[in-house]
């Protein structure tokens, strides 16, 4: 499936550890360590974090012997996971891998040779999308865009890109293209543009005080990446190097949009909201995006009928609409069903 030719094996600076981390997944895990191994360079290490799996992972990955690193760990979601692979990590240059998805031989190549020539401390790039469960449907190709829903232009969101042939050699049988690097660290107020399966991380000292946040749900990948990006610079490689699986099987974290609510209200209130820096420019920016949480955490709590805690939340909302206000007056259960009766008719007429 995947079209990337076959890369060089002359290695470009450090080497990288690639840091995997699965969950239940012994029908898939394979397809991405091969992938890994297909892409790294001699050495480089591939670090593979079992999650607490109690199906049949641990014999699949025996089955690597020494070609891998297994680390096991107990089931504490995606962000402990990746944590334990850094804690593991013999190399500051860091690239992460899920477990279902597969990089493109030349990824890890691709990103390698841009930071032997950049001070930048994070490099992300593109992927496509395969649906394992429709493979009529093809690959999506450059599905970046339809993930974050910017549908601008990177010379709109990120700055004036330059060729990748100013800055690296390409490796053989790759098209050139462009490269966006600036400060990420505003942007990422808004939208997460980084895909962590695409990522290639210049931890080297951090290694030890830049890790995945534990206590949160979900999006401990969003955290992460604003955390970083407010260290150093970042770039954008205009190029797809992986091919991320649509599947039915388990995932490391599926979570339901009033925990998605509180836990990005949470993340931009302990870090953009904590930086009084970054709120002196960009105040109005900062406030406009809390409110807008907000108001998607109060919505979700009417639908759960919690009408007493959305009173409390939309207490310094502004511009909350009168229907919504009028909702959180009501007792719980009425607001529910009137929720779900709605949610009903607009299903039927759509």
């Amino acid at each position: 499936m995947c079209e990337a030719p076959t890369v060089s094996r002359e290695v470009f600076g450090p080497p990288v550890s690639v840091i995997i981390p699965t969950y239940n997944r012994e029908k898939l895990v394979s397809r991405a360590i091969d992938s890994a191994l297909k892409a790294i360079s001699p050495g480089d290490e591939i670090i593979v974090v079992d999650d607490g799996s109690t199906d049949g992972t641990k014999t699949v990955l025996a089955g690597y012997g020494g070609s891998i690193r297994c680390v096991p760990a107990p089931h504490k979601g995606a962000g402990a996971a990746r944590n334990a692979g850094i804690r593991a990590a013999s190399h500051g240059r860091i690239c992460f891998l899920d477990s279902d998805d597969e990089w493109k031989p030349d990824h890890l190549e691709l990103h390698r040779r841009f930071h032997a020539n950049s001070d930048c401390i994070l490099s992300f790039s593109n992927f496509d999308i395969f649906r394992d469960n429709r493979p009529e449907l093809g690959l999506e190709r450059m599905a970046l865009v339809k993930w974050t829903k910017d549908f601008r232009s990177w010379d709109e969101i990120f700055g004036g890109g330059v060729p990748y042939t100013r800055l690296a050699e390409l490796p053989p049988g790759r098209e050139d293209f462009m490269v966006h690097a600036g400060n990420l660290y505003p942007l990422l107020l808004k939208r997460l543009y980084v895909s962590t399966f695409t990522s290639f991380v210049r931890l080297d000292s951090m290694k030890d005080r830049l890790l995945f946040r534990e206590d949160l749900p979900t999006l401990e990948d969003y955290d992460f990446f604003v955390r970083l990006s407010k260290i150093g610079k970042a770039a954008y490689l205009d190029c797809s190097t992986v091919i991320n699986h649509g599947h039915e099987g388990p995932r490391l974290t599926v979570m339901d949009d009033l925990t998605l609510s509180e836990t990005l209200r949470n993340i931009i209130e302990t870090t953009y909201g904590a930086d009084p820096e970054f709120l002196q420019e960009h105040r109005e920016d900062y406030t406009v995006r809390r409110n807008d949480l907000r108001k998607w955490l109060v919505k979700q709590l009417i639908l759960q009928g919690d009408t007493r805690r959305a009173r409390e939340e939309i207490r310094d909302i502004r511009e909350v609409p009168f229907s919504v206000r009028a909702m959180c007056l009501l007792p719980g259960f009425v607001a529910r069903g009137l929720s779900a009766a709605y949610r009903g008719i607009r299903k039927g007429t759509a």
